[in-house]
């Protein structure tokens, strides 16, 4: 392959990418610029680290806004007048990271949905949500009897234990 047909496809991608990046943040309803993303939309999103915290994760997109950096997390099927708690606590976790770790943080995220976009503060309130529902987590970790939920038959399909569980719904029993 000469250079210049690679240089010639690399300026494609480029292009696709910067337009894929456009109306993904029109379609959001999302101003800035994407800088990062967990895509091929822009330069790759890196896993942040948080010691401090002992937590990581990797938003969907990190956008530039008004000079700050903001995270936005994705949830392209759910539908809801309101964001569900469990996805504002996943969009704190990014935020408290990029507290941590980014010095142009926006102080909120964006949680976007099929047909809304939610712009969500991280408040005193909801960092104490997020420390208290990690703490939760890590205790379930080293607990012995946590109980499995066999109640949602989305989850359970997708469970990597689906095949080994004599619980499993919709398995011969």
């Amino acid at each position: 392959m000469s250079s210049s047909f690679a240089a010639g496809i690399a300026l494609v991608v480029a292009a696709l990418c910067l337009v894929i990046a456009v109306v993904l943040r029109r379609r959001a309803g999302l101003s800035g610029t994407v800088v990062a993303s967990d895509g091929p939309v822009a330069r790759r999103a890196r896993v942040i680290r948080s010691a401090r915290e002992g937590i990581s994760g990797k938003p969907d997109y990190l956008i530039e806004e008004h000079d700050h950096i903001v995270p936005v997390e994705l949830k392209p099927t759910r539908r809801s007048q309101t964001p569900w708690l469990r996805d504002v606590v996943q969009l704190a976790a990014y935020c408290l990271l990029l507290e941590e770790t980014e010095p142009r943080f926006g102080g909120y995220g964006y949680l976007r949905y099929a047909d809304r976009t939610f712009r969500i503060d991280f408040t005193d309130s909801l960092k104490a949500e997020l420390r208290t529902t990690v703490a939760a987590l890590r205790a379930d970790l080293s607990a012995s009897d946590v109980e499995a939920n066999h109640a949602d038959p989305r989850r359970c399909a997708r469970c990597a234990l689906r095949q080994s569980c004599g619980r499993a719904i919709g398995a011969a029993q």
